[in-house]
């Protein structure tokens, strides 16, 4: 997988392999590549259909879902942008969010592994959104948790439990640390 993500892609869609950063069972956080679109290690199937590609803030705690990723299996996914669509009429103008210095930053996210009636392991992830900011809330209610980068190391930390503090760090990013920009159609081809 990793030659999958080796490559800068300006463009990844749901079911697609994702850079991300986790720590596994107590392990130093390294980087790794997952699936993007969480399958839960209890669903009876792999189908594509019962995997979500996000998860809300405030409930993932609770959510059956996300309840053991959320205490456990915490993820940066790396990124330097993301996209929404605004819908004028019958077309869809691409705008894609980046932060105001174009760097590097980390979607939170949840990760999870499901075996396979074969014994084969799979691997995904799930982004945490938080309601709108104000560059965004025109185009979207809902946006991908930028982490701050002072709690990346809390953030991927298997051990530590404080639900409360966790949530408080899933806030919108200021909207005077971002910028957007209109792209062309070709967004859509991943």
């Amino acid at each position: 997988m990793a030659a999958e993500v080796s490559t800068p892609r300006y463009n990844v869609g749901p079911g697609q392999v994702a850079a991300l950063i986790r720590s596994v069972e107590g392990k130093a956080p390294a980087m790794d590549a997952l699936e993007w679109g969480l399958l839960p290690f209890w669903a009876s199937t792999s189908a594509h259909a019962s995997r979500s590609i996000n998860a809300r803030s405030e409930t993932a705690a609770e959510k059956p879902t996300f309840r053991a990723p959320f205490r456990y299996r915490r993820c940066l996914i790396l990124a330097d942008g993301f996209f929404e669509w605004q819908r004028l009429g019958r077309v869809s103008q691409a705008w894609r969010f980046l932060l105001e210095d174009e760097s590097v930053f980390g979607f939170a996210g949840l990760w999870d592994y499901w075996h396979g009636p074969d014994g084969g392991l799979v691997e995904t992830f799930s982004i945490l959104t938080t309601e709108a900011n104000p560059l965004v809330r025109p185009l979207h209610h809902r946006m991908p948790v930028i982490l701050d980068p002072q709690h990346w190391e809390p953030w991927l930390d298997s051990r530590f439990h404080d639900v409360t503090a966790l949530r408080q760090w899933l806030i919108p990013l200021a909207s005077e640390k971002m910028k957007h920009y209109p792209v062309g159609d070709w967004v859509h081809t991943l």
